[in-house]
């Protein structure tokens, strides 16, 4: 059996220096577009389509951000940057709140734990989770509809770590339902991983989970 597809693969056409947000310093960076390429046996062929999404990424902490934010500059009292890692982040977590459509104050608290620990101790409060819970709701938002159009800001350790994430809120309660299952995978395919990947990934945070 042949096993050909589609992937889309970062190509940087830039570098320089900025402040980056989540490194809180100047860092060089990375300018790239993306773009995607037809593969055999999952390996990379040759490019299809046309050349998109253009992006900042930062060389050390290899966050990923709009072209806008070049021109960043702290203040005081300015408000943070997120990067797309952060923001996709937020709305996966909250959308495995809602998988199993009901809502409570203990899984709130364990998302914005998650979320403290897996970008450096950054805060998601209470009030944030809520928010985007409405919106989601409002919007009548899905993993597919989302992920799809953040996928290309996400590098390949973001894209584990919201699956590591996915994993926690899911088993919190000391099981997986099906529900949950199915949104783990399905987020899976979204961002491009293969059952295998996902398998070691999970099988790490077990690991790590025991130690």
């Amino acid at each position: 059996m042949i096993f050909f597809g589609t992937k889309g693969r970062s190509i940087k056409i830039d570098s320089g220096k900025f402040h980056c947000p989540s490194c809180k310093v100047e860092k060089e960076y990375e300018k790239k577009y993306v773009q995607d390429w037809f593969t055999l046996y999952f390996i990379p062929v040759f490019p299809i389509g046309s050349k998109k999404n253009e992006h900042i990424e930062c060389t050390e902490c290899k966050d990923i951000y709009h072209l806008d934010v070049i021109d960043y500059q702290p203040a005081p009292d300015a408000s943070a940057i997120e990067s797309e890692y952060e923001k996709a982040l937020k709305n996966v977590l909250c959308l495995m709140i809602l998988a199993d459509e009901e809502v409570d104050i203990a899984e709130i608290k364990m998302v914005s734990n998650i979320f403290e620990n897996l970008t450096k101790n950054k805060k998601f409060s209470e009030n944030q989770i809520n928010k985007i819970i409405k919106n989601i709701k409002q919007e009548n938002l899905t993993v597919d509809d989302y992920l799809k159009k953040v996928r290309p800001y996400l590098n390949d350790g973001h894209r584990e770590l919201i699956i590591k994430a996915m994993y926690l809120v899911a088993t919190a309660d000391g099981h997986l339902d099906d529900k949950e299952s199915e949104l783990v995978m399905q987020t899976a395919t979204v961002l491009e991983m293969t059952s295998a990947h996902v398998k070691g990934v999970l099988l790490e945070l077990d690991n790590q989970n025991k130690n």
